[in-house]
């Protein structure tokens, strides 16, 4: 079996390229101060022209990043780039995502991408988190050199983490953001050092000057898809049990084998705010690539062989959240996967 799993969990996640709409059930009305503020939040990330500079740390791990966002009559489209470490970049427009690393390129297209994948993936709906998060304003800060409103978004349980934003008073985007543990201690965080909102962003602004001489960047349409987006799975043999609660599937597809490689199964549950992806692969004899729990900064996996196959489970939840889904997942070996 070839050891890409972990590559494709990490992407799937750090993209953020899922939307959270799979929670279908109607949105109560907006109530207080701080779902407004969240509110106005999504809108702005989408649909303001702006340009920063971050930090983003996990753990150890320090990266200073650069973003351009814009948002016009072809839709958006954002590049974000690090500015330490070997060049990497990420370029978002419309239904892909295009990754470049030194001597690589992959788009990852999706149909259902409708949302931009920085900083946070929350529903204009927030009223659909209610029932497993609560919002709290909690105060005033300055970031960036501009006054901010302090937001919490606290998990009801222990399946999920929570969330502090920072918001810039004036536009309402975020200037900081953490991820927090069940002991409200940070286990990512991302602040911004400057942040200019602007009327439009120039074009050149989104050329990446990383590229060879006289080559232009890939568009979406134009770029190979590696892997390929998947045809989405009607039948299967794989069935999860019991879910945590408030987790609901949101996408369920199946990637074509290449030579001498079985189908990979790819399942994704999330609640509106964290996305858990799950992917399914026949081990062929090989030994599992993960058996147990392990743990990369925020993001839990948790691995077992189910019938000769690999369940990898990965997600930016709590451990037990990952070894729950991990658990509940079964396979019908009568069943015929179409």
């Amino acid at each position: 079996m070839k050891r890409k799993l972990l590559p494709c969990a990490a992407l799937a996640l750090v993209a953020g390229s899922l939307p959270p709409s799979g929670c279908t059930e109607p949105a109560p009305p907006v109530a207080n101060e701080a779902q407004q503020w969240l509110e106005r939040m999504v809108e702005a990330t989408q649909t303001l022209n702006y340009e920063g500079t971050f930090i983003y740390v996990q753990g150890p791990h320090i990266e200073a990043m650069r973003i351009v966002h814009g948002h016009g009559p072809d839709g958006e489209r954002q590049r974000l780039f690090s500015l330490n470490g070997p060049p990497r970049e990420v370029v978002v427009a419309n239904n892909s995502i295009i990754c470049r690393l030194p001597k690589q390129q992959a788009t990852f297209a999706n149909g259902n991408a409708t949302h931009s994948p920085f900083p946070l993936s929350i529903p204009r709906e927030i009223g659909r988190l209610e029932s497993h998060y609560q919002f709290e304003v909690l105060g005033e800060d300055r970031i960036a050199g501009l006054n901010a409103r302090v937001i919490a978004i606290k998990p009801r349980d222990a399946w999920r983490f929570g969330y502090r934003l920072w918001l810039d008073q004036r536009h309402a985007m975020v200037l900081r953001s953490a991820l927090l543990d069940d002991r409200g201690q940070p286990l990512e965080q991302l602040m911004f050092t400057d942040l200019q909102v602007k009327p439009q962003i120039d074009e050149a602004a989104f050329q990446s000057p990383s590229l060879p001489e006289g080559a232009s960047p890939a568009r979406p349409n134009e770029a190979q898809a590696l892997p390929p987006v998947g045809e989405s799975v009607q039948d299967s043999a794989w069935r999860v049990e019991q879910l945590p609660a408030g987790f609901v599937k949101v996408l369920h597809n199946r990637f074509a084998g290449s030579a001498g490689r079985h189908p990979m199964e790819h399942l994704v549950f999330a609640d509106g705010l964290a996305t858990i992806s799950v992917f399914l692969e026949k081990l062929n004899g090989d030994p599992a690539l993960l058996q147990g729990a392990s743990q990369l900064g925020s993001m839990n996996a948790f691995g077992r062989a189910v019938d000769g196959y690999q369940v990898l489970v990965v997600g930016e939840v709590p451990a037990a959240t990952v070894q729950r889904i991990a658990a509940a997942i079964q396979r019908d070996s009568e069943a015929t996967a179409k």
